[in-house]
């Protein structure tokens, strides 16, 4: 009885690692802005610890220069040991930091603020902010076919009362962020329907750029030929499933986030798999 509870208890910690490993993931799109000028436009990072800093850590280490040398974040002692960002991307100044079309990052600070797979987030940093502030600029996209629309909306932070109030961002151009070619501007809403550019990442105003999953606009020239008459792909016979599409081709979507939940589920399920076979064992063995 005593292996069996032994193995009991290593099986159920090796579920809750389990849990825990599949739990902590997630896949996230990070721009950085600086002076308007975007250095980096809405590349992946992945994080194993779900938080915002986390996010910095990681962009820094897979995309500055430098590396982590460009980041310095903890708590500072003048600010009552609350967790700040005085670095970011070399530049010695406090960035705005925006998760999707949310208030900027600040409460909760940037340690404690949670982020899931595919969070779209703007790093914003002005060199000079006393006479060139930096725009914090949040970006939504929704995705009708081969064309998205893009809101973006400025928020404006009040240094006398330490709150945000937001703005449409109007007349500001749209465009591929990786090419820089021209795609639309904002209307008085802050709003633009352009096509979605082969990249997939989309601008806008030199501070912000967002991810968008959808059917990509083909370049001129490149639109696909019809097929030939009688070149048509034969319906499958009955019974016979369409078969499955290679490895990334597969139709373009939102991904499932890997939240604490999932792992709670597995372990909670583990563990009920393995209470059923103990007493299934100890009934087992009375009945002997």
């Amino acid at each position: 009885m005593r292996k069996i509870l032994s193995l009991a208890v290593v099986l159920t910690m090796l579920l809750v690692l389990a849990g825990s490993a599949l739990a902590a993931e997630a896949t996230v799109y990070v721009t950085v802005s600086i002076d308007g000028e975007i250095k980096l436009a809405a590349a992946p990072v992945t994080v194993s610890e779900l938080t915002v800093a986390a996010v910095l850590k990681e962009a820094h280490k897979a995309y500055y220069s430098g590396g982590e040398s460009g980041l310095t974040a903890g708590p500072d002692p003048s600010f009552f040991n609350m967790y700040m960002v005085s670095k970011c991307w070399g530049v010695e100044q406090i960035p705005f930091m925006i998760v999707n079309d949310n208030e900027p990052v600040g409460n909760p600070t940037a340690d404690a603020y949670a982020v899931k797979d595919g969070d779209n987030i703007v790093i914003a940093i002005a060199t000079d902010p006393e006479n060139a502030p930096a725009k914090a600029i949040a970006l939504k996209a929704d995705v009708d076919g081969n064309n998205a629309t893009i809101t973006a909306t400025e928020w404006v932070l009040d240094f006398m009362t330490f709150t945000y109030s937001t703005n449409p961002y109007a007349n500001a151009e749209v465009f591929d962020a990786e090419t820089g070619a021209s795609l639309g501007t904002t209307d008085a809403n802050g709003k633009a329907t352009v096509a979605i550019p082969a990249s997939g990442k989309i601008a806008v105003g030199g501070w912000a750029a967002i991810a968008v999953k959808g059917t990509a606009a083909p370049a001129p020239g490149d639109d696909a030929p019809a097929p030939a008459p009688g070149d048509d792909a034969p319906a499958p016979a009955p019974g016979d499933d369409a078969p499955a599409p290679a490895p990334g081709d597969e139709p373009a979507g939102p991904s499932l986030p890997r939240t604490s939940a999932d792992g709670l589920y597995l372990t909670v399920f583990g563990l009920l798999l393995i209470t059923a076979g103990v007493v299934l064992f100890r009934r087992t063995k009375l009945c002997r």
